[in-house]
C-alpha cells in the first residue's frame, strides 16, 4: 500500500537528481567507477519504498544494493587478480634475476675453471720440456763422455802400441848390437890367428 499518494516516480526522480553532483564528484576524484552513490542509491529506494509501501521502489532498491554489492566484489576480485599478477611479475622477475646470477655465477665458474685448466695445462708442458731438456742433456753428456772414454782408449792402446814396438826395436837393436860385437869378436880372433901362422 502506497502512503500519502506519493509516487515512485518522484522519489526516483529526486534520487537521479541528487546523485548528480555525488558522481561528478567521485569523478573529479578519480573514482568514477565507485559503488558508494549506487549503494546510497538503493537504500533510499529501499527506504523510501518500505515506508511509502512501494514493492516495486523497494524491489529496485534492493536489486540496486544487490547490483553495487556484486560490482564491489568484482572490483575486489579484479584486485585481487591484480596484485596476484603483480605479485607473480614480481616473483617471475625475481626467479629471472635469480637465474641470470646463476648464470653468470656459472660462467665465472667455467671461465676460471678454464683459466685453471690451461695454466695446469701450460705448467704440465713446461714440465715435460724441462725434463725433455735434461733427458737431452744427460744423453749429450752421456754421448761425450763415451767419445771421451774412447778416444782416451784410443790413445792408450796407441801408446802401448808405440811402447811394445819401441821395446821389440830396442831388442831388435840389442840383437843386432850383439851379433855386430860378436862378428867384431871373431874378425878379431881369426886375425889374431892368422898373424900367429904369419910369425911361426
Amino acid at each position: 500500500m502506497k502512503l500519502f499518494g506519493i509516487p515512485g516516480f518522484a522519489v526516483r526522480t529526486g534520487v537521479k537528481v541528487a546523485r548528480v553532483p555525488l558522481d561528478t564528484a567521485l569523478k573529479l576524484a578519480g573514482r568514477g567507477g565507485s559503488t558508494v552513490v549506487d549503494r546510497a542509491d538503493g537504500q533510499v529506494k529501499e527506504t523510501v519504498g518500505a515506508v511509502l509501501g512501494d514493492e516495486e521502489l523497494r524491489a529496485e532498491g534492493r536489486r540496486r544494493s544487490t547490483a553495487a554489492d556484486e560490482r564491489d566484489q568484482a572490483q575486489d576480485l579484479r584486485a585481487q587478480a591484480e596484485a596476484a599478477k603483480q605479485g607473480a611479475d614480481a616473483e617471475a622477475e625475481r626467479k629471472q634475476q635469480e637465474a641470470e646470477k646463476k648464470r653468470q655465477q656459472a660462467a665465472r665458474r667455467a671461465e676460471a675453471r678454464k683459466k685453471k685448466a690451461a695454466a695446469e695445462k701450460a705448467e704440465r708442458e713446461a714440465k715435460a720440456e724441462e725434463v725433455a731438456a735434461e733427458r737431452k742433456r744427460a744423453s749429450d753428456k752421456a754421448e761425450a763422455d763415451r767419445k771421451t772414454a774412447a778416444e782416451d782408449k784410443a790413445r792408450e792402446d796407441e801408446l802401448k802400441r808405440l811402447k811394445t814396438e819401441e821395446e821389440a826395436l830396442a831388442k831388435k837393436e840389442e840383437a843386432l848390437a850383439a851379433s855386430d860385437e860378436a862378428q867384431r869378436l871373431k874378425d878379431a880372433a881369426d886375425r889374431a890367428k892368422a898373424e900367429r901362422k904369419s910369425d911361426g
